[in-house]
C-alpha cells in the first residue's frame, strides 16, 4: 500500500470503529502467526516463555529497528527522574521519522488534519508527536520519572507491582533478557481454558511478572507493526477518546486511552487494548 490509499472515507471519518478497521487493514508490517513468530498459550504458571520464536529479520524493517533502540532508554521504576542524553533524543527522532513515512500514520495524519486536530505540515506534526510521546512528566514522586512512550510500550514499576508492559516487542526483548517471567495466558471469564487460544491471535490477556513484579493480567497486540499501535494511540488521544471498540479479526477489543495533566498539558497517561468478547465462529 502507499501513501495514496491512506486517505480517509467520509463513512470513516463519521465512524471511528471504521477508520480502525482501515487503519488495521493499512498496518502491513503486522507480522504473520505461525510465519514470524510462535506463542505458548498454556495457561499454567509453569516456566517458559510466551514467545517460542520470533523472526528475527524483522528487526531489520526501519520501524522495528528504531523503536527497539528506545526500549533501554529508561529506568522501569517510578519516582527516579530520568536523564535524557543527545543520544536518546536522536533515537527519539528517528523512530518518528520512520513511523511518519509509514502508512498507518499518514492516514492518521490526514485523519486529524481532516478533524481540525492537528497541523497539516508534516514536521509540526513531528514535534507534537515527540511532545506528546517523548516529553518527561512526573507519575510519581520526583518530576520527569515517566513519559507517555516508556509507560505505554515499555512498562514501570510501582510499589513491587509492574505497571503497563502492553507491547510485544519490548515482552519479546525481555524475555530474551531474562528480565520478564510469563505466567500463561489468562482465560476469558466464562469460556473453557481449552478454547481460549489457538496462538493465532493479534491480541491477548496474559499474566507475568517482570523483575520480580507482578502483573495478574494485562492485554497486549501480538505481531502488529509499531507504527499500527503509535498511530491508534495517537489517533484516539487527539480525538479525545477514552474508550473506542473495534474488532480485530475475531475479537472485540476496547481501546482505553487514558490522558495525565501535567504542567497545564494534556499528555497520553496509558494506553491499551482491552479485550470484550470474542466469536470463534462468526467473524464480526
Amino acid at each position: 500500500m502507499t501513501a495514496a490509499t491512506a486517505v480517509p472515507t467520509s463513512g470513516e471519518l463519521q465512524n471511528i470503529e471504521l477508520a480502525l478497521g482501515r487503519l488495521w487493514q493499512l498496518d502491513t508490517n503486522r507480522l504473520t502467526a505461525g510465519e514470524h513468530y510462535k506463542i505458548n498459550v498454556g495457561t499454567s504458571r509453569e516456566s517458559r516463555r510466551l514467545f517460542k520464536y520470533v523472526d528475527e529479520s524483522v528487526f531489520n524493517l526501519p520501524t522495528y529497528k528504531t523503536f527497539k533502540n528506545l526500549l533501554d532508554n529508561y529506568i522501569p521504576q517510578v519516582g527516579i527522574p530520568e536523564k535524557v542524553d543527545a543520544n536518546e533524543l536522536r533515537e527519539n527522532a528517528a523512530f518518528i521519522k520512520e513511523v511518519m513515512n509509514t502508512v498507518p500514520m499518514i492516514y492518521v495524519h490526514k485523519y486529524l488534519v481532516q478533524k481540525g486536530k492537528v497541523p497539516t505540515d508534516r514536521r509540526a506534526f513531528a514535534r507534537l508527536l515527540d511532545d506528546v510521546w517523548f516529553e518527561m512528566y512526573r507519575r510519581a514522586g520526583a518530576g520527569g520519572d515517566s513519559s507517555a512512550f516508556e509507560h505505554v510500550f515499555l512498562g514501570e514499576i510501582d510499589h513491587n507491582q509492574a505497571k503497563a508492559f502492553h507491547n510485544w516487542i519490548n515482552f519479546y526483548v525481555c524475555e530474551q533478557n531474562g528480565t520478564m517471567k510469563y505466567e500463561g495466558i489468562v482465560p476469558e471469564r466464562g469460556s473453557r481454558r481449552s478454547e481460549q487460544s489457538s496462538g493465532d491471535e493479534h491480541v491477548i490477556k496474559m499474566r507475568f511478572a517482570f523483575k520480580g513484579a507482578p502483573k495478574p493480567f494485562s492485554t497486549s497486540f501480538i505481531g502488529t507493526s509499531p507504527e499500527f499501535e503509535f498511530a491508534l494511540y495517537t489517533l484516539l488521544f487527539y480525538l479525545g477518546r477514552e474508550d473506542t471498540e473495534f474488532t480485530v479479526e475475531d475479537i472485540r477489543v476496547n481501546i482505553k486511552v487514558y490522558d495525565i495533566f501535567r504542567n497545564g498539558e494534556r499528555k497520553i497517561g496509558s494506553a491499551f487494548p482491552a479485550i470484550i468478547g470474542t466469536n470463534k465462529s462468526n467473524n464480526f
